[in-house]
């Protein structure tokens, strides 16, 4: 279960979870998109899984009973034993569908920072409520810990690896260089301000250079987009960055690219970076969180200090003047991903389901 299905890190995981699990064959699976925010594509992607998929379309804050009397609807018509939530909203109303029903819920924390920002009183409910939760790095373990979350399990995110290996090439590293970023429209986190600093730092070393963000906005914010738009015609790179908003097919920009950049102040884990990395894009990321615990520095990436875009643009200019170097990390990375695939995932996720329902 998930609030919504928009372009961003969950919900693409939700769905190549969703198509690694043969619908009759594994554990019976059944998807709901909660609010009424979903990409047609993804929508249409996550029901070709097979699976029975249910978009209850609530408009966001909305706080009439048909949603909740629509889910356990579902609950009952499918026996539902397990409810999987994917985000804080889809675990508010699995706690509410405890309520009526017992069954074991479990949550996902996809990023740092989340257990931290709960008070007292949200604690003390997921306590009651949660009954078993997982980590998706060391970093988010770490966080759990602290606040003695029960039953508590890591698990790497997965990608589908054979989908990006399809799609791997040798990389050029002509003019101009071509830097890429996937990750949503949000510099608070993800730090889009950052690389277009850097990228403007590179130019004026005489660096030819491109950078493409590949991304949406959180939906109803129309600022941030627009922002970042003025910060690149005053660093004088509005024509060097381009904002790729709203693509679900992020193989095709990614084999275009030649440098793929995480620059984000804090992060959970890191998806993108592995589907970079099975493309065959040598990757730079921010020293932080889950990319840390991901990349071993001038082996399998390039780490550059938090926040900092000068150091950022030291370590793009280094790379690029090394493409045997950057040649190299691409292929230890290559090889370094094959671990993530979503079928291990997949497999750790079941044998969580299967011991949670054996508890319950």
């Amino acid at each position: 279960m998930i609030s919504s299905l928009t372009v961003g890190g969950s919900e693409r995981l939700l769905i190549n979870f969703a198509a690694s699990c043969t619908p009759g064959e594994d554990i019976p699976q059944v998807f709901v998109v909660i609010n009424d925010f979903f990409h047609p594509d993804l929508a249409a992607e996550l029901s070709a899984t097979g699976h029975p998929v249910y978009f209850l379309k609530r408009p966001p804050g909305n706080r009439n009973p048909r949603v909740i009397l629509s889910l356990l609807n579902i609950v009952r018509r499918h026996d539902i034993r397990i409810i999987h939530a994917h985000d804080s909203g889809a675990k508010h109303f699995a706690m509410l569908s405890k309520l009526y029903r017992p069954m074991s819920v479990g949550y996902t924390i996809h990023n740092t920072g989340l257990v931290n920002a709960w008070d007292r009183v949200k604690l003390r409910l997921h306590q009651r409520f949660v009954d078993w939760n997982i980590a998706i790095s060391a970093a988010v373990e770490r966080e759990c810990e602290a606040v003695k979350l029960k039953r508590l399990f890591k698990v790497h995110n997965g990608i589908p690896l054979a989908t990006f290996d399809k799609v791997a090439r040798q990389r050029r590293f002509g003019s101009p260089l071509r830097l890429i970023n996937v990750a949503r429209i949000y510099p608070k986190q993800k730090g889009q301000d950052i690389l277009i600093k850097a990228v403007s730092l590179c130019a004026a070393r005489g660096l030819d250079i491109r950078c493409d963000f590949v991304g949406s906005p959180p939906e109803g914010d129309e600022s941030t987009l627009l922002s970042l738009k003025a910060q690149a015609i005053a660093e004088n790179v509005a024509d060097r960055i381009r904002f790729l908003c709203g693509r679900t097919d992020v193989c095709r920009p990614l084999d275009e690219a030649d440098i793929f950049v995480l620059p984000s102040r804090f992060e959970g884990f890191g998806l993108v970076l592995l589907e970079a990395m099975a493309v065959g894009l040598p990757v730079i990321a921010a020293d932080v969180d889950g990319p840390a615990e991901l990349l071993v520095d001038g082996s399998n990436g390039i780490k550059f200090k938090v926040g900092s875009a000068e150091d950022l643009a030291d370590k793009i200019a280094a790379l690029a003047a090394q493409p045997e170097l950057a040649a190299k990390i691409a292929r230890t990375a290559k090889d370094f991903v094959t671990e993530f695939d979503i079928a291990n995932m997949r497999d750790q996720y079941f044998g969580i389901y299967g011991q949670m329902m054996k508890a319950s």
